[in-house]
């Protein structure tokens, strides 16, 4: 997997990202990954992200993760959510921009924060036909937004998740449309410490209905 750095304007301000370009003959659509939280560490090189990343590629899509505004080299400072949201818009652009497929579906994948913030636009974007939830902080954000979503979900997260506790999970799936599928990582926190390999299968699961 090779990716090419790249730079990615959101109105006045560039964001910094990697993006890998898939082979014509095993393309299958593309895949935006959406990093955890600026302010307590999160960019793009976390270990989540990366593994998503590579099994996003080893099936079939075109990749592109980005720092959000603020974070490495990518400029402005941190958006309270609002800003993000339209740095998760200007990186659709660009990712659809070098797809140049206008029938190609794209996936967005967000981890914590990223979920929150990527989540309402690929309900509003018809390009995006799923969605994954890494870890979604339900015991920080409203996440409201999904109910009556009815565009394929993918949630992700660990069972000693204090930010997404298994009990809260589950009420909180249930409620909402189908499509929808839920994987639960045994002995897994908040970041996955030693636990990244174990979401390699589910997203392989999930990308292979494309």
């Amino acid at each position: 997997m090779k990716e090419e750095r790249v730079f990615i304007p959101s109105k006045e301000i560039r964001l910094e990202g990697l993006l890998s370009i898939q082979e014509a003959s095993a393309f299958k659509g593309g895949v935006l990954l959406c990093h955890p939280h600026p302010q307590y560490g999160g960019d793009m090189n976390h270990p989540v992200i990366t593994v998503a990343a590579e099994t996003a590629f080893e099936e079939g899509f075109t990749t592109l993760r980005f720092n959000f505004r603020g974070v490495g080299q990518s400029g402005g400072s941190y958006g309270e959510g609002v800003g993000e949201r339209e740095d998760v818009k200007a990186a659709t652009h660009y990712l659809s921009s070098r797809i140049r497929n206008a029938i190609a579906p794209l996936v967005l994948v967000g981890y914590s924060f990223g979920a929150w913030v990527g989540f309402p636009i690929a309900i509003e974007d018809e390009k995006f036909k799923g969605m994954i939830a890494v870890a979604p902080p339900l015991e920080i954000y409203d996440f409201s937004f999904l109910k009556g979503c009815k565009k394929k979900k993918l949630f992700l997260a660990g069972d000693r998740d204090f930010f997404c506790p298994p009990s809260r999970l589950e009420a909180w799936y249930e409620s909402l449309e189908e499509p929808k599928s839920l994987a639960t990582i045994p002995g897994a926190d908040h970041f996955f410490l030693f636990h990244t390999r174990y979401l390699t299968q589910p997203l392989k699961g999930f990308l292979r209905e494309f």
